[in-house]
């Protein structure tokens, strides 16, 4: 029918290919096994062997000089540089003399000195000129009353920045 297997190594004698061509007496055996059998790197453990795995094959052809190292008489041409962050906009404005405003452009009625206002006493905090809630003939302090006191206590501390 013109369908033929080609070896894939080996003799090319094609003829060798097929059922009792194998040495299957010999693959099954005690010897075969121990002769074939991975070995573990982990050391000694319950039914493990100790010599390597698989040993690395063994090399008689040393590679020529050419492989070693490349050839750099002649110059290579880099290829340009990339932008950082792939971001190609303008980091810097260019410095123009006409940037900088002239005599005469600032605006001077604007307040120059802001003054901290906290009502003070000898070096504390004056608390009889802060606002606060009339007296109750009760006792107890209710949530509105210390959800007032934090509000003022805030308002008072921002209106040192403020």
């Amino acid at each position: 029918m013109g369908n033929e297997m080609l070896a894939l190594h080996g003799s090319n004698d094609y003829k060798a290919l097929g059922p009792g061509c194998y040495d299957n007496h010999t693959v099954g055996t005690l010897i075969y096994d121990l002769q074939h059998r991975p070995e573990s790197k982990r050391g000694y453990v319950l039914a493990a062997r100790t010599a390597p795995r698989f040993l690395p094959p063994f090399k008689t052809a040393t590679p020529s000089p050419w492989e070693y190292q490349q050839d750099w008489t002649q110059s290579k041409v880099c290829p340009p540089g990339k932008a950082p962050f792939n971001s190609t906009t303008v980091r810097l404005r260019p410095s123009n003399a006409d940037s900088s405003p002239g005599p005469g452009a600032y605006v001077h009625d604007s307040i120059q000195n802001k003054k901290v206002s906290w009502p003070m006493k000898f070096g504390s905090p004056d608390w009889s000129k802060v606002p606060l809630l009339e007296r109750r003939a009760l006792r107890t302090e209710l949530l509105h009353d210390k959800e007032f006191k934090k509000q003022r206590n805030r308002v008072a501390y921002l209106r040192l920045f403020y």
